[in-house]
């Protein structure tokens, strides 16, 4: 290409790159007038066409200026955590019922033969995307048949094992997703 031709295309590169479109009518007739080889200006025409449509792609993707000050959209609703709840479960070959008294939550099975030392273990889980964390373990006599548990809005997983004199285990209730507010919802059963 001829240097008459270079700096015409610089400048429709230059409009381009500010923002603007180049005047493709008046940089076309310029390059015709320049007096070039027919060759490098047909190269020259196509190469400014190139340019124009970056030009008109460019506009088209950008974002429209308000006119007036957006206002800020809502805030998110305060808490999340109706949505990302888990549902209460349990796993069992005993049956465990659920006790609110006085503000206290309560875990009550009944008595099991054969069973002489229950242990009693509780985990916390902070956020959905968290381990459980051991938080409490107790050992409760044979003929013991319930456990309060302390709950708050943090995931609580219990463990009841029953075991007899040998220590193999009899009885066992794997209790998760329990909280303060979800105490009441129906568990959903799994088969141990």
């Amino acid at each position: 290409m001829t240097d008459l031709l270079a700096p015409i295309l610089a400048e429709a590169r230059a409009a381009v790159a500010g923002g603007g479109a180049p005047d493709v009518d008046a940089l076309s007739a310029r390059i015709r007038a320049a007096g070039a080889a027919p060759a490098d200006e047909r190269r020259a025409l196509d190469q400014l066409d190139r340019v124009a449509r970056v030009a008109r792609a460019r506009a088209t993707l950008a974002e429209p200026t308000p006119a007036a000050p957006v206002a800020p959209p809502a805030a998110p609703p305060r808490s999340l955590r109706p949505l990302l709840r888990t549902r209460p479960t349990i796993t069992a070959n005993m049956d465990v019922r659920r006790e609110e008294a006085g503000g206290r939550h309560r875990l009550v099975w009944d008595v099991a033969p054969g069973v002489t030392a229950w242990e009693v273990r509780v985990s916390v889980r902070p956020n959905p995307r968290a381990e459980y964390d051991v938080r409490d373990t107790q050992t409760l006599p044979g003929d013991a048949t319930g456990v309060d548990v302390e709950l708050g809005d943090a995931t609580v997983r219990v463990h009841l094992l029953g075991r007899d004199r040998g220590g193999r285990l009899v009885r066992r209730a794997v209790m998760s997703g329990l909280t303060a507010a979800g105490w009441g919802d129906r568990w959903q059963r799994r088969a141990s």
